[in-house]
């Protein structure tokens, strides 16, 4: 019986703030120019299929906590290897989005800064949140959900009724054929950020009311969909399609372009605030996953020294080929949807899927 508990509206928060709140600012992709929204729109269908695959294999597992779900699965010694690489996984992908933070950071905040120094001022703060708990993480989520929103709706109203803001940049649709809208969505469109939902495995079962997950999850897969796809056409109708690739930061680079009267300018400061309260969420979950992963697989209380020495793994491994955003970026975009998103999102949660669904039909069958 699992200890902690969160409900099913602080589960669709933390979903919905680990869905866009890295993303808006430096994950958005435009590789299909003017089309770029039509790939989203698939993109969010892919996305609820996915999640709704994991929650019924949650589901059909009893709610089992992860690492029995792998042994249902795998058996004892290969569910404890796959553990190690889930952990692994989590742990990274919570460094590459630390290191999204870093370099916004000291890009167009401090740019004579050390990257170092955001890096380990943001993990201190996510690390001291992990050790209150992640229900305490999870009520946060409902909090930071408003005022992003709030934010994201403010930039918008902004965005859109400036004189930067030029409507004809939204077209023609479809003037390209299908071939860009299929190279934006795999992988890389279906890998990030839906795909990374993978994490929720671990929290599916922390659920206090599981009954209404299925009529619930869906929103907030949905929400962040929308949220991405009006930023995006946004974003188009300031910086043009064809150069809304060329920055790392599209999102903060139309805002900066925003001004009314000469007064009210420099509104990238508010995407800075998105990435902030966002990726602590990303980064809180993905570390409180691999914290639970572990103790689950050797069987230990979760202790506040774990979170510091996995606060330690994030740090070293975010060091890994991120010299400069350039590589940082290539390595993600290029590297990591190939090597680590694919088999870890899909390959391994669809055999784990066939086994439990196989044992338990022939345990229905049985009884």
């Amino acid at each position: 019986m699992n200890r902690v508990s969160i409900s099913v509206l602080e589960l669709c928060s933390m979903m919905l703030l680990f869905l866009t709140g890295s993303t808006i600012v430096v994950g958005l992709n435009f590789g299909a120019r003017e089309d770029s929204v039509l790939a989203v729109v698939i993109e969010i269908s892919f996305g609820i299929v996915l999640f709704y695959f994991y929650l019924l294999l949650v589901k059909r597992s009893s709610w089992k906590e992860f690492v029995p779900l792998l042994e249902m699965g795998f058996g004892s010694l290969p569910a404890k290897l796959i553990a190690i690489v889930f952990s692994f996984y989590f742990l990274y992908i919570a460094a590459r989005v630390m290191n999204d933070f870093a370099f916004f950071t000291t890009q167009f905040l401090y740019p004579n800064a050390p990257k170092w120094i955001a890096s380990i001022s943001f993990l201190i703060v996510v690390g001291y949140c992990i050790m209150l708990g992640i229900e305490a993480v999870a009520r946060s989520a409902f909090i930071l959900m408003v005022f992003l929103l709030m934010i994201t709706g403010g930039l918008w109203l902004l965005g859109f009724f400036s004189e930067e803001f030029q409507a004809t940049y939204l077209l023609p649709l479809f003037s390209q054929g299908w071939e860009p809208i299929k190279k934006m969505i795999f992988p890389t469109g279906l890998t990030f950020p839906y795909g990374e939902l993978v994490v929720f495995l671990v929290l599916l079962p922390l659920c206090n009311n599981k009954d209404k997950l299925h009529t619930c999850v869906w929103i907030p897969i949905v929400t962040a969909g929308l949220i991405i796809m009006v930023t995006m056409e946004l974003i188009i109708g300031i910086l043009h399609a064809p150069f809304a690739n060329t920055y790392y930061f599209p999102f903060a680079k139309a805002m900066e372009l925003v001004t009314y009267l000469g007064i009210v300018e420099h509104l990238e400061i508010f995407t800075y605030l998105l990435l902030l309260g966002g990726g602590f969420m990303k980064v809180a979950i993905f570390i409180y996953a691999a914290q639970a992963v572990l103790t689950q697989l050797f069987k230990l209380n979760q202790k506040s020294w774990h979170v510091i020495v996995l606060m330690a793994a994030v740090y070293l491994l975010s060091l890994h080929r991120s010299g400069d955003i350039a590589e940082h970026l290539h390595v993600g975009l290029k590297l990591v949807p190939y090597y680590l998103h694919i088999p870890i999102q899909f390959v391994l949660p669809l055999l784990l899927g066939i086994v439990v669904f196989i044992r338990t039909r022939k345990n229905k069958a049985a009884a």
